[in-house]
């Protein structure tokens, strides 16, 4: 796959998947945009980065309006584009169940999870519509379908991941522009092994596994796949 030419935006570039997307996305050629709240750890990433891809990192909150327009139209203004969005930015907060799951909780998850993604693609869109071309994806869970006790906040967010992607997908019909979404299982993270000390690692998937899906969908080939929600699930 070459991705020569294209401008890719990767929203929580910092993160353990972020960092495998971002290197596959420069194995392949791509310009790279790099958002994150964790400066230090986004000049780190873009040191190990292949020197012939241009790279811009970006200290920024996708869960802001106003700072989501901003890093769109300067990325637009810098670098053209952007072709390929790649909405990795999100987290997970469990333990409890819902009689004793705060609002605040609740609301965190909705917006880190979901409206960043909406954000994100709401002002990417207008750029990839007028240049007649766009790949977007998103990452929802297997939690959206088959959610545990304790994580409601969590797997709603995700849910609706997923139902952001295939009401996309329906407006995006027509076009150059498609949306997909990956669906991990538990990924082989070290804050994952960590939580889950007795857990089985062997069968999560790793970071590399799910970088290497989204990038697939950023093929200009993967247009068909418009609406697609791809499961990544290891060996769960």
């Amino acid at each position: 796959m070459n991705l020569s030419g294209r401008v890719a935006v990767v929203t929580g570039a910092s993160g353990h998947v972020g960092q495998a997307v971002s290197r596959a996305l420069g194995s392949h050629g791509a310009s790279l945009v790099l958002i994150s709240r964790e400066t230090a750890a986004l000049e780190s990433l873009r040191a190990e980065l292949p020197e012939s891809a241009p790279v811009i990192a970006l200290a920024g909150d996708v869960t802001d309006e106003a700072s989501v327009a901003a890093m769109m139209e300067r990325v637009h203004a810098e670098m053209g584009g952007p072709h390929l969005l790649l909405n990795v930015v999100g987290g997970y907060a469990g333990g409890k169940r819902l009689p004793e799951l705060d609002l605040a909780t609740w609301e965190r998850m909705l917006t880190l999870n979901v409206t960043s993604a909406f954000l994100c693609c709401k002002y990417a869109l207008p750029y990839m519509l007028a240049q007649d071309y766009g790949r977007i994806v998103n990452v929802s869970s297997k939690g959206a379908l088959d959610p545990s006790p304790g994580s409601a906040a969590y797997s709603v967010s995700k849910a609706a991941v997923s139902a952001l992607t295939t009401a996309l997908a329906r407006e995006l019909r027509g076009t150059n522009v498609s949306v997909a979404a990956v669906m991990p299982g538990t990924i082989d993270t070290p804050p994952n092994r960590q939580a889950m000390p007795k857990a089985d690692p062997s069968k999560w998937v790793t970071p590399e596994e799910v970088a290497a899906v989204m990038v697939m969908l950023c093929a200009e080939e993967a247009g068909p796949m418009n609406g697609a929600i791809v499961p990544v699930f290891g060996g769960a």
